[in-house]
């Protein structure tokens, strides 16, 4: 039932049964309508058929719910701008970094699969919880995504101890506080990678945390872009870690650590 490539023994393969996804042919125009109006408000212009692959991911993450908790949100055309746009407003991030890309806690598959369909970039999308991972792998599979998309089923610090630094470009979407994320992501990322974290409104606290974790992990703060979603306008904040050094401290710690016991 599951494909295990070592030595990244969470490795989930397409041929995952129980999810179907729903194929573009049968998505109406006015929702493809709808998606390119909002991707328009961030400035995202894409081909008819990533519209509809966007469009199919989303609908397909709405569809699972009531097996696997992915989602609050019900009406796939609200998720075009709370997942699909929000996941897209980190274009101009990912696009100054190079190399293979890993998408921390990936959940339903945002922001790593928007971003891959968009840029054509290889995305391994991170997630420890096996029915979450089986979704996204069978998603994979439906949007002819395999080879450019991975899923794996582990832990962060599991997919360092088997690929250190070897990612280009890190991104994270509301999972943890940027003193965890930033400890998470520096055994994984290569010289001048990137964590990209998007946040709601981090406090100038767990800002200056996350400084000083990166401090002890070869990591500094590079950037912080503020913006609001379109539609309603909720505040998002865009933090950047870019690796700048050696680590001070011996990583990847246990699994839970960075969350449990925090390097400050």
């Amino acid at each position: 039932m599951f494909h295990v490539k070592h030595p990244m023994r969470g490795h989930v393969g397409s041929a995952v049964e129980g999810f179907h996804v729903k194929h573009p042919n049968r998505l109406s125009g006015e929702s493809i309508s709808e998606l390119r109006k909002v991707l328009d408000e961030i400035d995202v212009v894409v081909s008819g058929e990533i519209l509809e692959k966007l469009a199919s991911h989303l609908f397909a993450v709405v569809a699972a719910n009531d097996r696997v908790r992915l989602t609050a949100v019900t009406v796939p055309t609200e998720g075009f701008r709370l997942h699909i746009a929000d996941s897209l407003t980190v274009l101009p991030e990912l696009s100054t970094t190079r190399g293979a890309c890993v998408d921390l806690g990936s959940g339903g598959g945002f922001p790593g699969i928007p971003l891959s369909l968009v840029t054509g970039r290889g995305f391994l999308l991170l997630e420890s919880v096996r029915k979450k991972a089986e979704f996204l792998a069978r998603v994979v599979s439906e949007l002819k995504a395999v080879g450019q998309i991975e899923v794996a089923a582990l832990r962060a610090e599991e997919l360092a101890q088997a690929r250190p630094g070897e990612f280009g470009a890190v991104t994270v979407r509301a999972v943890a506080e940027l003193s965890a994320l930033v400890e998470l992501a520096a055994p994984l990322l290569c010289e001048e990678g990137v964590l990209i974290s998007m946040k709601g409104a981090p406090s100038s606290f767990e800002i200056e945390r996350g400084d000083r974790v990166a401090a002890l992990v070869g990591m500094r703060r590079k950037s912080v872009r503020e913006l609001e979603l379109p539609g309603k306008r909720e505040s998002r904040s865009i933090v950047v870690y870019e690796k700048s050094g050696e680590a001070l401290r011996d990583l990847p710690r246990r699994p839970g650590m960075a969350q449990k016991k925090p390097l400050v």
